[in-house]
């Protein structure tokens, strides 16, 4: 009886410590790679271990900054860019996640990262990749200057973030024009040299006209 219930919670035991797809949801290893012509100078970065999210292993402080649970399930913590990002982004790199099925292979993810684009890295993840009997939402992350950190320590080249483009200049405001000078002057003006000229012409026909006086003799 004693041998019996030993080997029950032996089973009980090996069960409970071997996380099923519905439990886990934590990669078990990360490998990184690209950044332009011919990738790492080091070749690609491999990790492993656990990748439980909060487990604060370099497996999942990796996955946590990268978005990975925010792109990866429709219940991720929300933070993904509702449209595509502009600016410079600078060389890309690749994070192929591993995860642990629970039928005894593995699915991958792939996840794009721009780890020294201007106003902070961006990564990508491709929507309907098959993982963990599921298929993974996408879309686009804006991260913290922490991951750039991170990777820098991880092996990739030590850059600083691209500067975002200087604002184009104001265009100058037009200079108020000079306001018209007015007419009614003018006209005044106008009106009142036709009248001296029309009262002069009268009066000079008027003398013209008029008789003149007899010389005495």
């Amino acid at each position: 009886m004693r041998r019996r219930t030993l080997a029950v919670l032996t089973i009980a035991v090996l069960l409970a410590a071997v996380p099923t797809a519905a439990q886990a949801k934590g990669a078990s290893a990360a490998t990184i790679s690209g950044g332009g012509s011919g990738g790492l100078p080091g070749g690609p970065i491999t990790l492993k271990g656990d990748g439980e999210p909060g487990s604060g292993t370099d497996l999942a402080n990796l996955a946590d900054q990268a978005g990975v649970f925010t792109l990866l399930f429709e219940d991720g913590s929300g933070g993904e860019l509702e449209a595509v990002p502009t600016g410079r982004r600078g060389p890309r790199y690749t994070i192929t996640w591993t995860f642990p099925n629970g039928q005894g292979t593995d699915d991958t993810v792939r996840q794009s990262v721009w780890p020294y684009a201007a106003g902070g890295p961006l990564t990508y993840m491709a929507s309907g990749q098959p993982v963990l009997e599921s298929r993974t939402k996408g879309g686009w992350y804006r991260a913290s200057d922490s991951l750039r950190q991170n990777l820098i320590s991880l092996g990739l080249p030590e850059r600083q973030p691209l500067a975002a483009p200087a604002p184009a200049p104001a265009a100058p405001a037009p200079e108020p024009a000079a306001p018209a000078p007015a007419v009614w002057p003018r006209v005044a003006a106008g009106l009142g040299l036709l009248l001296l000229l029309t009262v002069g012409g009268a009066l000079l026909l008027r003398r013209r006209s008029s008789p003149g006086t007899a010389t005495a003799r």
